[in-house]
């Protein structure tokens, strides 16, 4: 890493020529926390949760408040380094060595290089198409429809000047319609008795379910929040947005609109000046802001699923297939709602998981481009222009992703996803302990409460991995 330089950092206000207020912040500024967002309610939250919370009881639920907290302290102590050094995670790492470089950046497409969420969504748009849940006889629409719904998410990040901002416009819309939908069907079909059993089980910490082992939670884990241990690659999103020392590094464009942006394979730290610091520190409240509304979203995103499964089940007596995509469309079928209760269900269930698509194409295309920008023989075969590297990488990640469509196993797929998503702490945690305490001076360093809950973060990570391993191995 860098040594202070002279450059000197503007603050927000500089940056945007006015006064802060909340309009500013939601118009302007808040943009990497609705992306992180958007790209963490899916089938972890819409799929996971509520089969969990079907099969062992709401009991379970102390696990999200843990695992979306931790996370939360995680992506923040990797957006601190981002303000400061205008650098992604993954480059840092190769700051380190070449080899945890390599090893940061491949995790990211171990988790999410599989397709399974646009097949699921695939599937979900195909039970409109079909008029009910897709069985056998329906597999070759469903991947036809899939590839689609894969290439259409390749289309929606060439639009715009920054593929951040299509991100966050494309997340503000389909949030917009999601979450008070969410809130709505909680208000109208779970009643009391259900959310005080969500609220013992968010209290009860520590308590198994009978019959449930380590491997089990660990796939609640894994999904909660956003990826585990490779949600350092959402601190992407506020070097994009142009936070503190990111403004100075560039941004992936877009293709359709967008003119050519120079990008900085590196960064550097900021002249530790009072001025500096002081703008530092409100680019650090910004940043605390957006993982706040990060965490709260997981939250809801997590428990209200849950509580909408659990109620079905046990208060209506709806038997449906909690674990599939169109789950929600057959409770309200059943709850009286009829056929258009199924189609409102499952168009929600399409907004879903097809805004997690979106953002796992972009973030295996960030990915790769962390760890190939660094390359001055990539960079000049692009001719300087980071687009043809980014977009070259979602062309061929999609052409995997429809191969892997031929294997008809997406809820494993998401299974093998989650303990990746876990090893990826492995190397995440050790990276931002070593830059914080070896490269970072001492004025911007992680508070010790940072450092000990990373850690226990890692360790917990390690636990849920390690008991996957064990039943694999058993």
């Amino acid at each position: 890493m860098s040594s202070p330089s002279s450059e000197r950092l503007e603050s927000p206000e500089e940056r945007l020529g006015k006064s802060i207020g909340l309009r500013e912040k939601v118009l302007l500024l808040w943009g990497p926390g609705i992306v992180a967002l958007g790209a963490s309610i899916g089938s972890g939250e819409f799929l996971l949760g509520p089969a969990a919370a079907t099969r062992v009881g709401l009991g379970i639920a102390w696990i999200t408040l843990i695992g979306a907290f931790l996370q939360s302290v995680y992506l923040y102590s990797w957006v601190r380094l981002v303000i400061a050094y205008g650098e992604t995670p993954i480059a840092m790492m190769f700051r380190i060595s070449a080899l945890l470089g390599v090893l940061g950046a491949l995790f990211v497409p171990l988790t999410f290089a599989w397709g399974s969420w646009a097949y699921l969504s695939a599937s979900a748009f195909t039970s409109l198409i079909v008029g009910g849940v897709p069985t056998a006889p329906h597999a070759d629409l469903t991947t036809v429809v899939g590839m689609a719904l894969l290439f259409f998410t390749f289309l929606a990040l060439n639009v715009g000047h920054r593929v951040a901002r299509t991100l966050e416009v494309l997340n503000w819309a389909s949030l917009g319609i999601i979450f008070p939908a969410f809130i709505v069907l909680a208000i109208l079909l779970v009643p009391l008795s259900t959310w005080g059993e969500l609220i013992m089980g968010i209290v009860s910490f520590g308590y198994m379910p009978p019959k449930v082992d380590l491997a089990t939670l660990g796939t609640f884990w894994g999904y909660t929040a956003y990826a585990a241990g490779v949600s350092y690659i959402l601190a992407n999103y506020f070097k994009d947005k142009g936070y503190g020392m990111g403004a100075k590094t560039g941004f992936i464009p877009g293709t359709f609109w967008a003119k050519e942006t120079p990008v900085s394979p590196s960064g550097r730290l900021f002249s530790l000046t009072p001025e500096n610091l002081r703008a530092y520190e409100k680019w650090i409240s910004l940043a605390r802001e957006e993982v706040l509304i990060f965490f709260s979203g997981a939250l809801i995103g997590m428990w209200i699923p849950m509580a909408l499964a659990y109620a079905a089940a046990n208060e209506l007596g709806i038997k449906a297939p909690y674990g599939v995509p169109v789950w929600l469309g057959l409770v309200l079928q059943e709850a009286g709602w009829g056929y258009a209760g199924f189609v409102a269900g499952t168009l929600i269930a399409i907004l879903v998981l097809l805004k997690v698509q979106l953002g796992m194409v972009d973030a295996v295309g960030r990915a790769l481009v962390d760890a190939l920008w660094r390359l001055e023989g990539v960079r000049r075969l692009a001719g300087g222009d980071v687009r043809v590297v980014y977009y070259g990488t979602l062309l061929v990640y999609i052409l995997w992703s429809s191969l892997v469509f031929l294997v008809d196993a997406p809820i494993l797929l998401i299974l093998v996803a989650i303990n990746a998503a876990n090893a990826g702490a492995l190397i995440g945690v050790p990276a931002l302990l070593y830059l914080n305490y070896r490269v970072v001076p001492k004025e911007l360093r992680l508070h010790p409460a940072l450092v000990v809950l990373n850690v226990i973060f890692m360790v917990l990570c390690l636990v849920f991995l390690g008991a996957a391993i064990g039943r694999i191995l058993d």
